[in-house]
């Protein structure tokens, strides 16, 4: 099995591990600027994880390896 699977499975999972969190604590926090920062949290990480750039550098990289 390719090194590259490894590598973009834990990316997905901190990803979506982070963004998770993030949203839980946007939703559920009583104080409004934790709720904000919380959500500005949920955007970059969301915005950076599954943004074009990062989602054509891995397509990249996929295909550098042989997967696409």
């Amino acid at each position: 099995m390719s090194p590259w699977i490894w590598f973009f499975s834990a990316y997905a999972i901190f990803t979506l591990t982070v963004a998770g969190y993030a949203a839980r604590a946007a939703v559920s926090y009583t104080d409004a600027s934790q709720r904000a920062d919380a959500y500005k949290v949920l955007k970059l990480i969301w915005g950076m994880g599954t943004g074009t750039g990062g989602l054509i550098g891995l397509v990249i990289k996929a295909h550098e390896s042989g997967l696409l």
